[in-house]
């Protein structure tokens, strides 16, 4: 799932729509005659954590089948708010920032399931409070991190921000030796780790700036809210038993 609601907004939901070969909006079945599913975006960086929950939801007495589309093109609100009258009871993997939620119109937030933030990450044991003027920071385009670097949060820190389109492209730049440090978002840094080794090694440590830290929960439509009740019922079993802890920890380490 994109990070900011400015990219949300950055494709047409009916390119996405056709790609995945849905009817038009217009042709929407009743939000009554939807199955009990779960939408997962297969690109998201919380997508291994979000499949595990559904997984072990079953358990705790909310069996959600599964239906997996690939969000990577880029998705909207519009096409959110599509599957939500056609596809999906829930919608997972949904960054909600903290500061300011703010869902597509029409839906709503259940509870969340994991809280995660953009951390700093170096190849040596460099902190927020250790960075020397002048550094190269690499970030993502138009996000939390980008957006203190250029000022938009106070007064421009003193750092040269080298800015890319994709979280990877960040975490290659640090590896390759083209930037001091880099403030990234943990799922994306989580899921690079498990195909590149040598990202495992980075040293990551807690970013304090403004809209760093999100809540990820799943999407609904608000005028049926049965069945998130049903999943945010068995959330909390299994939040209970101690097995949502261990799924969503490797996305939690630095939210301090």
């Amino acid at each position: 799932m994109l990070l900011t609601r400015t990219n949300r907004l950055g494709a047409l939901a009916a390119t996405v729509a056709l790609v995945l070969g849905f009817n038009t909006p217009g042709r929407a079945t009743a939000a009554s005659t939807r199955p009990h599913t779960a939408c997962l975006d297969s690109s998201s960086p919380s997508y291994t954590a979000d499949r595990r929950v559904i997984a072990s939801l079953a358990h705790y007495g909310d069996v959600l089948a599964p239906f997996v589309f690939d969000g990577s093109s880029g998705v909207s609100d519009r096409f959110f708010q599509f599957l939500s009258r056609t596809k999906c009871s829930i919608i997972m993997g949904f960054p909600v920032d903290l500061v300011d939620p703010d869902p597509p119109d029409g839906l709503a937030f259940t509870k969340p399931y994991l809280t995660t933030s953009y951390v700093l990450v170096a190849r040596g044991p460099l902190r927020q409070s250790t960075l020397r003027p002048g550094m190269t920071i690499a970030v993502g385009m138009a996000t939390a991190p980008h957006f203190y670097l250029a000022g938009a949060f106070g007064k421009i820190p003193n750092f040269t921000a080298d800015t890319f389109q994709t979280q990877e492209q960040v975490l290659e730049s640090l590896l390759a030796g083209h930037a001091d440090a880099a403030m990234v978002w943990e799922p994306s840094l989580v899921r690079y780790q498990t195909t590149h080794p040598a990202a495992r090694k980075l040293h990551i440590s807690p970013l304090a700036i403004a809209h760093a830290r999100w809540h990820i929960a799943a999407l609904y439509l608000n005028s049926d809210p049965i069945q998130a009740r049903r999943f945010e019922n068995a959330l909390e079993r299994l939040e209970r038993s101690g097995q949502l802890k261990a799924i969503v920890k490797p996305y939690e380490r630095e939210n301090g």
